[in-house]
């Protein structure tokens, strides 16, 4: 059985966690399937990710984690990062459209999208210290460049599943509406507009731990000789 589904049309992509008995709890076999949907996808400017069932996810699965031995906790750590530093640096636009509930992982999956959009009715929060635990797919260090340090600690020292609102004033949610996948599918068909030249240049710049410079001049040369930048510059000088 798989436990992703996609949807792509008109260069915009949906991926479905699919795996709602178990609210979309996410495993390490479950993260490789994600990164290979990702990586089969051609021609596809904007991802929206969501779960099945109108519940985002309830992050990593407890039952694996109990299983495992402290060589298989890193491992497992290790996994979890490593697929979130590839979703934060993949070439398209990312949006995560989150219902229900989003907890431990299934909130790190959505900090490493470029965009979240969140229902006023969802619950999140970094909960692994409510469990003797820790977040370990790199939560703390995108809520920290997200929203700051200050709400990093405050997320994940108190454990405090928040609601949309208190989410959205931290910083952590990009737009609250009602209907989170609707609305991320009304600005998916826009962003899947922009230049893919651009895109690809400016997560790479922002996907660095110390912004550069020198890399923001050389992609600047390179994606200005692009078909697609020459095109409308001229457009527009021709106004």
């Amino acid at each position: 059985m798989s436990f992703v589904r996609v949807d792509s049309k008109d260069r915009v992509a949906h991926i479905i966690l699919n795996r709602p008995e178990k609210k979309n709890a996410l495993a390490p076999e479950i993260l490789r399937e994600l990164e290979d949907a990702l990586r089969s996808l051609k021609d596809v400017t904007v991802v929206v990710i969501r779960g099945e069932g109108g519940f985002f996810s309830a992050g990593g699965d407890l039952s694996v984690m109990f299983s495992a031995s402290g060589s298989e906790g890193e491992k497992f750590s290790k996994v979890g990062n490593d697929f979130m530093d590839f979703l934060q640096n993949y070439e398209a636009i990312t949006i995560a459209a989150m219902e229900g509930g989003a907890y431990g992982g299934g909130l790190e999956l959505a900090l490493s999208c470029d965009i979240r959009v969140a229902s006023t009715q969802i619950k999140m929060g970094l909960s692994e210290i409510n469990l003797g635990l820790i977040p370990g797919w790199g939560g703390l260090k995108r809520i920290a460049r997200v929203a700051g340090y200050g709400a990093a600690r405050y997320v994940g020292l108190t454990g405090k599943v928040m609601d949309g609102n208190e989410a959205y004033r931290l910083g952590l949610v990009s737009y609250l509406v009602d209907n989170p996948v609707s609305f991320s599918d009304g600005i998916a068909a826009d962003l899947s507009k922009k230049s893919h030249d651009s895109i690809k240049r400016i997560k790479a710049l922002l996907g660095r731990a110390e912004y550069s410079s020198e890399l923001e001049e050389k992609l600047f040369g390179e994606v200005l000789t692009t078909p697609t930048a020459r095109a409308t510059l001229e457009k527009f000088l021709k106004k």
